[in-house]
């Protein structure tokens, strides 16, 4: 697809080919279905010229965006040669191609060779060519470090984290990464010193007047790591500081307050963990998770010894839980795609969807149920999978429509092919040709019988004609008259001229006869040229081959098409099923999660009110 690129020539700054432009400025607005498709018909039809190997570093990235690592692989294998070396090509591609196929083997989970081709890149070459690629390079790069967990890589390991500065969002996702590792290590100690500073470097880089979503989302997750560290250890007031320092809205302000809600009510505060509680309750986005506040703010308020407020709001969850138990059953029994979709709302511009650079879709919930399964990758997945199907069917229904007109303009080509073959055949009509033909055979047999007759006078000249003719009348007038001496003169002077006229066509009969074959030969050569341009014409009009192998291949291409839209139709039975399976799966765990919550509320409900009429019963006794 691409001519290879030597080290020392200069890379073009702009697109030098139409195609490779296109597919450039559809990548750069996020399309990478139409990327893709752009670099695959320029690969068709001949490949991109001037830029080298660098549209197959872009193909690949688009592969892996789209979480094609298998695909990627195969690319980037093939672009560093069977010895993996990439010695043909230039260093700057040689090294993105080895740091691609490095991501590939990453996401894939096979260490040693992303390891392997990872350590291959030469980082002064990457961070002059792409600095952003050079500093996810290190960042890659470290996680394998960590990952092998060997002691002698700790040298590497703080190496590397030194080409980073302290407040790259690298550095602070490996930061973070490594308190996740300690936890995992049960090394609470050390998680909790990781999360402590990368939170003071966040507190200090992020800047107030435009904050960064990225580090503040990252500042969030931190500080509520680090807050579910310390419920886990029953420090409740650190907890509480930490959750007390996280803003009531963003990404992680429910969890915070559920979380705070229950450092309090372990401090021995219940007041404040009802009203974490009553806010959370109060919120119009009821996700799934938060399920458990109606028993917990029953809970608590039982913890509060206030037992008479306590078995309403027993009561009402246990309401809240069956009611939402019959609503999940109605989705699940009216669940189809229709429905599915109604739920959703995409973000939409001219063009259709909006995805975002990884080529998931821009959508939100309607029903604020979905927001748990719409958010994991799975169902991202399959919803990406079924658009893109459902784009491609349109786009083959599209192509489909148009073999009507190729249709209809075959129909009006074959038409006027055959006015033009009516016109063809009147003109030849008009020639005369069998007529032509015949003259011309007749015309040779006469010839050819004069020459085997040796017929001198049948090849004599014009003037040799007029003679004989003039001669011939003479002879007549001389024959009617009578015989006197006169007479008798002039036929001596007539014999004379008539011997002389005998040996004049003897003489030139030989030149006569080459002038007369001569003449055919021409008439021959004339005649096949003729004939041979009927004979055309009259197979052009029998058989019009260009138009048949166009009929050919719009058949052709008509049946592939229809095979695609077939394998397209069955793919997308397979992905509607496997996105409505997704759901329904999430819609029976919140079920089988309701009924455990809806058990506990009916027993606390019952132990409530059993507990209550026994002290109504104990303070009448007291009063009698």
């Amino acid at each position: 697809m691409m001519t290879p690129v030597h080290a020392g020539e200069a890379q073009p700054e702009r697109a030098k080919d139409l195609r490779y432009g296109w597919a450039l400025y559809e990548y750069h607005q996020g399309n990478a279905f139409e990327a893709l498709t752009q670099l695959a018909v320029a690969r068709e039809r001949g490949g991109i010229e001037g830029h080298g190997d660098h549209p197959a570093l872009v193909e690949g990235g688009l592969m892996l965006s789209w979480g094609m690592t298998r695909e990627a692989s195969r690319l980037f294998t093939q672009l560093l040669g069977a010895d993996g070396t990439g010695s043909n090509l230039s260093p700057d591609v040689r090294n993105q191609a080895w740091f691609y196929l490095g991501k590939v083997f990453y996401l894939e989970g096979n260490q040693a060779l992303a390891r392997e081709n990872l350590n291959r890149v030469d980082g002064e070459i990457l961070a002059e060519a792409d600095h952003d690629l050079f500093r996810e390079w290190i960042y890659l790069r470290s996680r394998l470090v960590k990952m092998s967990a060997r002691p002698d890589d700790e040298p590497e390991l703080a190496s590397l984290r030194e080409q980073l500065d302290e407040t790259d969002i690298w550095s602070l996702y490996l930061r973070y990464n490594s308190a996740v590792s300690a936890l995992d290590a049960a090394d609470g100690a050390a998680a909790e010193e990781a999360l402590k500073k990368l939170i003071a470097i966040l507190d200090e880089s992020i800047d107030s007047v435009e904050p960064d979503a990225e580090r503040e989302g990252l500042l969030g997750r931190a500080r509520l790591s680090l807050a579910g560290l310390y419920l886990r250890d029953n420090q409740f007031e650190a907890a509480l500081e930490v959750l007390g320092a996280m803003p009531l809205t963003g990404v992680f302000a429910d969890q915070a307050l559920f979380d705070y809600a229950v450092a309090a009510a372990g401090q021995g505060r219940p007041e404040r963990a009802l009203d974490a509680l009553d806010t959370l309750a109060n919120r119009e986005l009821f996700l799934p998770w938060r399920q458990q506040v109606p028993f917990a703010r029953a809970y608590v308020l039982e913890q509060m010894n206030a037992p008479q407020r306590a078995l309403p709001a027993f009561k009402k969850a246990a309401d809240h839980y069956e009611a939402r138990i019959r609503e999940l059953d109605n989705i699940r029994d009216r669940l189809n795609e229709e429905n599915l979709m109604a739920q959703l709302e995409f973000s939409r511009d001219s063009d259709g969807i909006l995805t975002d650079s990884y080529g998931r879709l821009r959508v939100q919930p309607l029903d604020s149920g979905m927001a748990e399964v719409l958010a994991s990758e799975t169902f991202q997945q399959a919803l990406a999978e079924l658009n893109e199907l459902y784009r491609m069917q349109s786009f083959i229904a599209e192509r489909q429509s148009r073999f009507e007109s190729f249709r209809i303009m075959l129909e009006t080509r074959e038409q006027q092919r055959q006015i033009r073959i009516a016109e063809t055949r009147r003109a030849l009509e008009t020639q005369q040709a069998d007529q032509w033909q015949q003259l011309h055979e007749d015309f040779t047999d006469r010839i050819s019988s004069a020459l085997a007759d040796e017929d001198a006078g049948f090849f004599m000249t014009s003037q040799q004609k007029a003679l004989r003719d003039k001669l011939a009348e003479v002879e007549k007038t001389l024959a009617d008259l009578p015989d006197d001496a006169t007479t008798a003169g002039q036929r001596a002077t007539y014999r004379r001229m008539r011997a002389y006229f005998d040996w004049w066509i003897a003489d030139d009969y030989g030149i006569n006869r080459w002038a007369a074959q001569k003449q055919l030969m021409q008439l021959d050569r004339e005649m096949q040229s003729f004939q041979a341009q009927r004979q055309r014409v009259e197979s052009l009009m029998a058989d019009d081959a260009r138009h048949a192998e166009l009929a050919r291949r719009i058949a052709a291409s008509e049946r592939e098409l229809a095979t695609l839209g077939t394998e397209v139709s069955d793919a997308l039975g397979s992905a509607r099923q496997t996105l409505l399976t997704q759901v329904d799966r999430m819609l029976a765990a919140q079920q089988q999660e309701l009924n455990g919550y809806l058990l506990a509320s009916r027993h606390a409900q019952a132990r409530l009110a059993d507990q209550l009429f026994r002290a109504s019963q104990n303070a009448g006794a007291g009063d009698e």
